[in-house]
């Protein structure tokens, strides 16, 4: 990585990096780093990356309160009760109301298959 500098960075989601490092591994051979970033990603995406989106969308209009590396952060873990979501932001100075953890356990049942 010397000589190497960031051009940008943005938060995204464990089933994006598997779709951009198993496009990688189709041209290139990967980096033992890569190759079991991409074997992490395999086992533990939840979502197809066009849900992903959706929900990302719909999670956004909803909660407005919740930031770009919050949503990405529901959407990775797929919050299944009231409980996993109070986990999620226990760390957090977000404070969600149940009528917003509402939406996000409805939002994440209606794209989760």
């Amino acid at each position: 990585m010397i000589g190497k500098e960031v051009i940008s960075e943005d938060f995204v989601s464990i089933s994006k990096v598997k779709e951009i490092l198993s496009s990688r591994a189709e041209k290139i051979e990967m980096g033992y780093e890569q190759g079991i970033s991409l074997d992490y990603t395999n086992k533990f995406s939840k979502m197809e990356v066009e849900d992903i989106e959706k929900a990302s969308e719909e999670l956004a209009e909803k909660v407005p309160r919740l930031k770009k590396e919050n949503i990405v952060k529901i959407l990775d873990i797929v919050p299944e009760d009231k409980k996993d979501i109070e986990v999620l932001f226990s760390k957090e100075r977000l404070i969600l109301d149940d009528n917003e953890i509402n939406a996000i356990l409805e939002i994440i049942a209606k794209y989760n298959k």
